[in-house]
């Protein structure tokens, strides 16, 4: 194997930058969600189905790190999960790969969370009306910022052979080539 390309994601306020694109792009997303309801359905938003918001709000971080863990399930032996702490206060799930995984599966397990939440939701609104719900509006651009780190990652393997094979660095990951 030979390294194709190596991506540094750990360097300097790397993080805290990706951290502050993602509130924008919530906050982005929360502006458009709320215009776009009000074009369809005018009139005001009933604030109901507070139980449904905070219980989403205390899963929807660990449901989507669950989900890119079950897309990589097949390589469990090699998937390490830990805690890392950010700002001093705020624990992060961290998974990290220990053995190298093909590049489709990284991406899939990338790309996993938003579309099969995404899909949760619109099920969830087709079912319950809680799409008249601000709340429900919050819930859906707070899940969109949190998947911008998964879009970054898969913008930067994206233009890579489809036979390389992924493998963790301690400052990023890199991408291999089989010779």
């Amino acid at each position: 194997m030979r390294c194709f390309k190596s991506v540094n994601t750990e360097r300097r306020d790397e993080y805290n930058r990706v951290i502050l694109k993602s509130v924008l792009i919530w906050f982005s997303a929360l502006c458009i969600l709320f215009l776009v309801h009000n074009f369809i359905v005018p009139g005001d938003f009933i604030p109901t189905y507070n139980l449904i918001f905070i219980l989403g709000l205390v899963i929807i971080y660990p449901m989507h790190k669950a989900l890119h863990v079950l897309a990589l399930f097949r390589y469990r032996a090699g998937l390490k999960i830990g805690f890392k702490r950010h700002f001093y206060i705020l624990p992060c799930l961290q998974v990290r790969l220990k053995q190298m995984v093909p590049i489709k599966r990284y991406v899939f397990s990338l790309l996993l969370p938003f579309f099969l939440i995404l899909v949760g939701f619109i099920i969830l609104a087709m079912f319950i009306p809680i799409w008249t719900s601000p709340f429900f509006l919050i819930l859906l651009s707070v899940h969109i910022g949190m998947s911008y780190p998964s879009f970054i990652q898969v913008n930067h393997v994206r233009k890579c052979p489809k036979n390389c094979y992924v493998e963790d660095a301690k400052s990023g990951f890199s991408i291999l080539i089989a010779e």
